[in-house]
């Protein structure tokens, strides 16, 4: 057997190969992780299974910590969320199922004599989409805190919540009589949570709470309750998401979350090496992606959600999950089902990842160019996610309003007043600026439709400073496409390289604060000097 250092080394060099070759050809990084995992399992490099899919576990149990710290409990109360899943599922599993069985009479082996609550089994863990895909595409888009972001999240969650009940029904589930005291838990761990988090500096304790929320306040204790370890997380990232420093924490523990979910990736390729059959099968499967995909479509649209809106999450959601793994594991070893349907499920997980990651990239391009026909499922009526269109007499519009678009307002209002208008697509933030008296409202900058049907006539400038660099990068995509715009765009960046992406997107001024950052601390400093006393001399006088 290989010693553990080389296989760490293999896997993590061929991980960073494989997503440096994705990246260099303009697809997501998971993309190449997935395609290691399988070259991995066909070297025949598959002896550090139980270690990746231990460090895979860790990853995945912080993506749901830091997607609780950024969640609203009370959205998943929503129609389009709790209703929209239940009908999903439900008719998604008979579907599949029914498909299942109708195959069983094709010849293929794997399949003949299938009974139809095995097909319903099969069909329910196809019926799940995966977490961590989705989330991750969310992320990349820099779309997490957006309308159709919180309705994928939310959609998730439900699924995640249909997983646990089925892990209850099985027996895998465990549940204890202590289950009944887990209210009680959830009160005391938030209190003593909340006194933790206000008490801590920003340096690495603050990372190490943030490891103990997750899984030692989450995902252990909830194991205990015999409830899913990754629920537990996400219920406790919930629970701390109200707290100011909630964002924060997120920031924190990102860049751990992103290292070990390349492990969840390679693992999928690790899983089994196909047979012929297996092959045939996955490939029916993913042809089926269509079917679900277009059923989310109608589905979030009778919903009263906008065809945009309804595109992009159903785009989030066509793909297979890690789920619905769970769910096959668990039946074949209850006996229910053949234990070959893990490596033709792993299988067609994979090829959905490798399909629908370029698609969610270009999501945006694919909208515009099909928009005529996507447009057509729109209903006739008020959509949650309508849009401001007329402008009023706004002439400086600030696209997103974080930190920087929230200095960038109060600075222009004092100069402007109310010729100055704030938009974003978090629906709470807005709410919360409202309250404040503030002239922002909901509106998605990176939305053609948006641009396009907006009364904008008296727009002189247009200040770009959202969160996330590629939803900056899809804005300037957007205002640079308007024809006979009469009003300029400048937009915030980090680095040189986002600096060169931004101007080819069409951004016509790019201020890249990290750059600027010392001479802008210089210059303020050196105009006010003359105001400004020395503290030594008042600490002297003082004594």
């Amino acid at each position: 057997m290989l010693d553990t250092w080389y296989l760490d080394a293999t896997w993590i060099s061929v991980a960073f190969i494989g997503g440096l070759l994705a990246r260099k050809i303009n697809l997501p990084p998971l993309v190449g992780f997935l395609t290691a995992g399988f070259a991995l399992n066909f070297a025949g490099f598959n002896a550090g299974g139980e270690a990746l899919e231990a460090v895979s576990n860790l990853g995945v149990m912080l993506l749901l910590f830091t997607i609780g710290l950024k969640l609203n409990i009370k959205s998943l109360l929503a129609p389009e969320i709790w209703l929209a899943t239940s009908i999903q599922m439900t008719l998604m599993s008979l579907f599949f199922g029914l498909v299942i069985f109708g195959l069983s009479f094709s010849g293929l082996y794997l399949l003949a004599n299938i009974e139809f609550s095995t097909a319903l089994i099969i069909g329910f863990a196809l019926s799940f989409s995966s977490t961590v895909f989705a989330i991750k595409i969310l992320e990349d888009r820099g779309e997490v805190n957006s309308f159709h972001g919180k309705v994928t999240i939310g959609i998730l969650v439900m699924q995640d919540i249909a997983a646990v009940l089925y892990l209850t029904i099985t027996g895998q589930g465990e549940l204890s009589l202590w289950l009944l005291a887990l209210p009680f838990y959830l009160f005391i761990v938030r209190f003593i949570l909340l006194k933790l988090i206000n008490s801590i500096d920003h340096g690495e304790l603050f990372t190490l709470f943030g490891f103990f929320a997750a899984f030692v306040a989450g995902a252990m204790s909830f194991k205990l309750f015999g409830l899913k370890a990754d629920l537990g997380a996400l219920i406790i990232g919930a629970i701390l998401a109200p707290h100011e420093r909630a964002k924060e924490l997120a920031r924190h523990m990102m860049g751990y979350k992103d290292f070990f979910l390349v492990a969840f990736f390679l693992q999928i390729g690790l899983s089994g090496f196909p047979t012929g059959i297996d092959l045939i099968i996955a490939l029916i499967l993913v042809l089926l992606l269509n079917l679900k995909g277009a059923f989310f479509m109608v589905l979030f649209t009778r919903f009263n959600l906008r065809a945009r809106s309804s595109w992009l999450t159903s785009l989030s959601l066509t793909n297979y999950s890690e789920f619905g793994l769970i769910v096959v594991s668990i039946s074949a070893a209850e006996g229910l089902i053949s234990e070959q349907w893990m490596t033709i499920l792993a299988l067609a997980l994979s090829f959905s990842f490798l399909i629908n990651s370029p698609l969610n990239t270009r999501a945006h391009q694919i909208f515009n160019k099909y928009r005529p026909y996507i447009a057509l499922l729109n209903k006739n009526c008020v959509h949650p996610d309508d849009e401001l269109m007329d402008l009023g007499n706004t002439e400086y519009l600030i696209c997103g309003m974080g930190r920087i678009g929230r200095v960038v307002y109060e600075h222009l209002h004092k100069l402007h007043a109310d010729k100055v208008m704030g938009i974003d697509y978090d629906m709470e933030l807005v709410e919360k600026l409202q309250a404040g008296n503030k002239n922002v409202f909901w509106g998605d900058a990176t939305d053609s439709t948006f641009w396009e049907n907006a009364k904008r006539s008296k727009i002189k400038m247009v200040f770009i400073a959202m969160s996330d660099h590629k939803s900056n990068v899809n804005v300037a995509k957007e205002i640079s496409s308007l024809p006979e715009r009469k009003f300029v765009a400048g937009v915030t960046s980090k680095f040189k390289d986002e600096t060169a992406e931004l101007i080819k997107a069409g951004a016509d001024f790019v201020y890249n604060y990290y750059d600027r950052l010392g001479e802008d601390f210089a210059d303020r400093f050196v105009k006010t000097k003359d105001n400004l006393t020395i503290g030594i001399s008042n600490k002297d006088d003082e004594a």
